[in-house]
């Protein structure tokens, strides 16, 4: 009977150890499993941060060069020496995707320009689209329909006699010939004015 006990106890005390076991491995997994899952949320917020300044960064870069007569010339077609005109922007000469008037006539009085240009900026894309809706010599107010274009908005709407401008910046967290991975991040920026 002693020796039975003893096994019993034995016994027991093997069962409370695996159970403590299971238990503590149970709370290291579900840890590890919390702190992988912590530790790629925080990759992919600083990711997204990178693309968001990206963006940031081509929106600027635009406003500038749209706010600078020499190249404000160009991108109204005033001056169409070197048209359409090369960017740098943070340092980077950038690559013209696709410039083209996309209305325009002497009948309508209206003129309206697209431009599309990329860079890449510290392993960042920067892909950025602009329209200028030239109505300096419109006598009347009238949206112009930019669906279809590729752009995230339906129409510009220009008041008669005035210059309007719709920046369209994505930034991405990879480079630009990189842009077809799975770990790609976009986030984009739209100003009108």
């Amino acid at each position: 009977m002693k020796h039975h006990n003893k096994l019993l106890k034995k016994g027991f005390a093997l069962l409370i150890t695996l159970v403590v076991i299971s238990v503590v491995l149970a709370i290291g997994l579900s840890l590890l499993f919390v702190t992988t899952k912590q530790y790629l949320l925080a990759i992919t917020a600083n990711e997204s941060e990178e693309a968001f300044q990206a963006a940031q960064i081509g929106l600027e870069c635009m406003r500038y060069h749209r706010a600078q007569a020499l190249t404000r010339a160009k991108l109204l077609h005033d001056d169409t020496a070197g048209w359409p005109p090369p960017l740098v922007c943070a340092g980077i000469s950038s690559e013209v995707v696709n410039s083209s008037p996309i209305l325009g006539g002497a009948a309508t009085d209206v003129w309206m320009y697209k431009y599309q240009y990329q860079y890449t900026i510290n392993s960042s894309c920067v892909e950025t689209s602009m329209f200028i809706a030239d109505y300096r010599a419109s006598e009347s107010d009238a949206p112009y329909n930019i669906t279809g274009q590729g752009e995230g908005l339906d129409e510009i709407e220009c008041k008669a006699g005035t210059i309007c401008t719709v920046i369209f910046s994505r930034g991405y967290n990879r480079t630009c010939d990189e842009l077809d991975s799975i770990f790609t991040i976009q986030r984009e920026i739209t100003v009108e004015y």
